[in-house]
This record gives structure tokens, C-alpha cells and sequence, in this order.
């Protein structure tokens, strides 16, 4: 038994039902899907790509990012999804280091194909779904000779056998690559299944890029092992996003808060018929409590999940009847995850105590690629440390707090920035919010508020001061103020602190923060 499995037993069971539905019109069955993965599986020996060898995918969301996904878990090959947002120097550091041989690009990424030639000097194989550079294979051609059977292996690929090996966003350094398993998939869409209660008659919008754990297991996979109907949008474009929810009359879709941001800030948003959905699913970075509260003024019922590429990803989720009165909580842990608060002893701390969130479960990953000492320092004494802060109520509900190595220190009282966010975030002048620590003389750190603000607002530093104030502790309010156009994040979602404290901190003082637009 493997993913690729699931394909196969889609096609046997439910052969006419819709697969997915592609923005480009087409709309393939899973019989006609599982022979297209059969294909390409039959395909990628000629190419060298073997068990345990590893092909790359530079796609944005098609169908063909699915159709590799399952031929390499079939014949037991590692994919290695590649955010299309880097650089290309960047995706050369992914290749090398995975030891990638064959890579698979769209006609949208022609040009960093072309340069990762003479970056990349692993990869021997480059095939191109529609145009592409001169030379390169031609995906068509590739599958069109290939016997669309089932691929025979030996021995079995199993749950056990590594499927695809995802890179951390670097926030903290150098991208790590987590590697996942076949039985890391399988027991997330179980947990999935059994917390969303998906079956074949939801249909799922995937709107996030499939490179993102989030999007590729928090959304497309589970949906596709119950037998839904997937959505994919090539890319996110909220008036597109919000335009496919009525149209395809969506029940489920995951995103980030940036993308729900700006869906609400859309001209469409509010005239949008959102009856369909039954729950949307946020992850990938706290979720402003004043976002869930415009959704759900919509009747849109919006679930806030914690989750890490590191956990296949799901850990936790909100129960949809919670949302109101548990609404910022990031939920009750799943049916098959465990989850406890360390100190940094690694001793489990009691109900309502703050420290690191670990977890353990059939979803946590294998190792970090090619790095032992890493995977050694995460994975201790049977669970996975995440370096994120948190604690669990009374009532089992974790509450997420920052990163580890965010929280800020001043005159020896924790200060966690996404407390101070989500108040700030409360403002309607407010767009988006970071905060991190800055130097301070007396208190030795203090919080420093990096604010963007919605179009055609004004606001001033002292404007905000006084919305904080009552709502925050006194050492919680923003010593500072800088108004910004905007916050640079990662792909998926994550603000990048290591920035704004390299720019706005590191190395500055008072009059480096006033030229950059203290107080508006």
C-alpha cells in the first residue's frame, strides 16, 4: 500500500466522477487521471528517475504537479516541489542539496529552467509542459509511447518509503528539507477526514501553491483520498478566488491570512455567495481574530488549524461550533496527534502554562535531508519539537503565541508579538501588522510595530498608541511606530522578522527608525 494507490482505487471505484477541474477548462476523471499517472509512472524510468531517485517540480497549480506527485509515489521515486518564488540561485541550492536528476518545469518558468543549467549542475534531465526551452523534453511526448498499465515494483513501495521531500521557507536559515512518507500523507488525510468530516460530495478550492504543505496536504490530498473534487486556480487572484467559490460552488478551501485578507479587501468579497462553503481553513501563520470575525459575518464558518511541514501538516483545528467562543484558539488537537507544552528542560508543563508545542504521531516527518544533527536536535525523546510557543487551556484548546525565537524579553516579562499584533490588527484603519523587539536602555528589549494601513487611510503613531492601551498590558505597547507600504513574508505566508529587525533594528538606533517614517 502507497499514495499512489490512491489513484488506482479512485479509478476503479468512482471512474466517471470528476478528479479535478483545471482553470485552463479541462476537467479530467479519475479514470483518465489515474491512466495519465500510470503513463507518466511507466514514463520517468527512461529518464533515470528510479526508486529512491528524486525529480523536482517547477509548476504552478496544474495538473500535471498531481500527476508527478502520484507516478513518483507509485514506482517509489522522491518528488521534490519547488516554489517557483525563488530565485533561481535558490532553487539551484534545493537541487544540489536533494540530489536531483530530472526537472520538471511549466512554460511559465522557461526562463529559470534556462538559468538552472548552469546553476544546477545535478540535473541532466529538464522536461517542459508546453513551451520551453529548445532541447528539453516535451512532457507530451514523454507520456504519448508510455502503456497507461499499472507499473509494476519490486519490491512493494510501502507506507514506510519516503514520497516527497518539502523545503522550509528558510526563515531561520538555510532551507531545511523535511522529508515525508507515503504513511505521513496517508494518516493526515485520515485525521483530515476525520476532523473536517470531508467526503466525495465536498468540493475544494486549491488556491494556495501546491509547492506549500498547506495547499498540497491540508487541501488537495485529503480531498483527493475521500474522493472530492479538486479546484485549481494557477495562481492566487482574489477577484479569481472569490469568482471559482460561486461558480464551482465550493464547500472547503485552505489558505493563509493573507490570502483571506485580501479576498476581504476585495470590491467582489462583499457581494460574493458564499452558501456553499461549509468551513475555511486557515494555517500557515496566526490568524487575525478581527479576519475571522469579517468572515464570519458572512455566515462563512473559518477554523483556524496549526500545522507544520514537519507534521504532514495538520495538528490541530478548531471545531466549527468553537469558532465564536474559542475564536483565535488554533483548536483541539487531531484524532491520531499528540501534543504537549515543554520547558526548556523538555519537561511537560501543566494546563494554562507557556512553553515550546511538541508533537508526536504517524505524521511526523522522517528526517531533515542530509542533515543529522538537525533531524537529531528536533526529533528527542519520541517527539518533534516545533520552536513554536504556545499553551493548552483547561479545556484541551492549544493557543498559539509566536516563535520561539521571536518572543520578546523586556524587564524580564514575556512579550509574544502576535498578542500585540492581533489587537493592533483590530484597528479598521490597520491592513497588516509585524512587531518585533527593539533595543531598549531601560527594559532591555521593547515591542516595535511595523504598520500597514489600509488604502486611503491616515493614521498617526499616538492614534494607535491609545487604541492599544487598555487593551494591551503597559510593557506590551509598541514603544514605536513605523508606518509602512508593506511586510515582507515567505511564501506561505509567515512574516519575515529576520528582516524587518535586520532593517529597522540590527545595527540602528532611534534616528535610523525616525528616517524611516516614525509616527506616519
Amino acid at each position: 500500500m502507497n499514495v499512489g494507490d490512491w489513484t488506482t482505487n479512485r479509478a476503479d471505484l468512482d471512474p466517471e466522477n470528476i478528479f479535478v477541474v483545471c482553470d485552463d477548462g479541462r476537467e479530467i476523471t479519475n479514470l483518465e487521471f489515474n491512466r495519465r499517472v500510470n503513463r507518466l509512472a511507466n514514463a520517468l524510468p527512461s529518464l533515470g528517475v528510479t526508486r529512491g531517485e528524486r525529480v523536482a517540480a517547477l509548476f504552478p497549480n496544474n495538473a500535471e504537479f498531481l500527476e508527478l506527485l502520484f507516478a513518483t509515489g507509485k514506482i517509489g521515486a522522491i518528488m521534490v516541489p519547488l516554489n517557483f518564488r525563488l530565485a533561481p540561485a535558490e532553487l539551484a541550492f534545493i537541487l544540489d542539496d536533494s540530489g536531483t536528476k530530472a526537472l520538471f518545469y511549466s512554460y511559465d518558468f522557461a526562463f529559470q529552467a534556462g538559468e538552472l543549467k548552469e546553476l544546477a549542475k545535478g540535473v541532466n534531465t529538464y522536461v517542459k509542459v508546453g513551451e520551453g526551452n529548445e532541447g528539453d523534453t516535451d512532457y507530451g511526448e514523454l507520456v504519448s509511447g508510455s502503456p497507461d498499465t499499472e507499473p509494476v515494483v519490486e519490491p512493494e513501495v510501502t507506507l514506510d518509503d519516503p514520497h516527497f521531500i518539502m523545503y522550509t521557507s528558510g526563515t531561520t536559515g538555510r532551507p531545511k528539507g523535511a522529508v515525508l512518507t507515503h504513511g505521513n500523507t496517508q494518516w493526515n488525510g485520515v485525521n483530515a477526514v476525520l476532523t473536517y468530516n470531508l467526503s466525495a460530495e465536498d468540493t475544494n478550492l486549491v488556491a494556495a501553491p501546491l509547492f506549500h504543505i498547506g495547499a498540497l496536504s491540508a487541501a488537495a490530498t485529503p480531498t483527493i483520498y475521500t474522493g472530492g473534487k479538486l479546484v485549481l486556480t494557477r495562481y492566487f487572484v482574489p477577484d479569481q478566488v472569490l469568482e471559482a467559490i460561486e461558480k464551482y460552488r465550493v464547500t472547503t478551501m485552505f489558505g493563509i491570512p493573507v490570502m483571506f485578507l485580501l479576498m476581504s479587501m476585495s470590491e467582489r468579497f462583499d457581494a460574493t455567495d458564499f452558501s456553499s462553503i461549509r468551513i475555511m481553513i486557515s494555517g500557515g501563520a496566526p490568524c487575525p481574530v478581527p479576519l475571522i470575525e469579517k468572515y464570519l459575518e458572512h455566515d462563512v464558518v473559518f477554523s483556524q488549524g496549526y500545522g507544520l511541514t514537519e507534521t504532514a501538516p495538520a495538528v490541530s483545528a478548531l471545531p466549527t461550533e468553537d469558532a465564536l467562543s474559542k475564536r483565535g484558539s488554533a483548536g483541539k488537537r487531531l484524532f491520531h496527534v499528540q501534543i504537549a507544552i515543554f520547558d526548556d528542560e523538555d519537561k511537560e508543563l501543566p494546563a494554562g502554562e507557556t512553553g515550546e508545542i511538541v508533537v508526536r504521531g504517524p505524521n511526523i516527518f522522517k528526517e531533515y535531508w542530509n542533515m543529522p544533527e538537525e533531524t537529531a536536535a528536533a526529533l528527542r525523546n519520541g517527539w518533534f519539537h516545533t520552536g513554536d510557543m504556545g499553551r493548552i487551556d483547561e479545556e484541551g484548546y492549544l493557543w498559539i503565541l509566536d516563535r520561539k525565537k521571536d518572543m520578546i524579553i523586556s524587564g524580564g516579562e514575556n512579550i509574544y508579538p502576535a498578542e500585540v499584533e492581533d489587537v493592533i490588527m483590530g484597528h479598521p484603519k490597520v491592513a497588516d501588522v509585524g512587531v518585533v523587539g527593539m533595543r531598549d536602555q531601560k527594559w532591555g528589549e521593547a515591542p516595535l510595530a511595523l504598520v500597514v494601513l489600509m488604502p486611503g487611510e491616515e493614521m498617526g503613531e499616538e492614534e494607535l498608541m491609545t487604541w492599544t492601551r487598555g487593551k494591551l498590558a503597559g510593557y506590551k505597547t509598541p514603544k514605536q511606530v513605523v508606518f509602512v507600504d508593506e511586510l515582507p513574508r515567505t511564501p506561505t505566508g509567515k512574516i519575515l522578522k529576520k528582516e524587518l529587525r535586520a532593517k529597522y533594528v540590527e545595527g540602528g538606533d532611534r534616528s535610523i527608525v525616525e528616517r524611516d517614517g516614525l509616527g506616519g
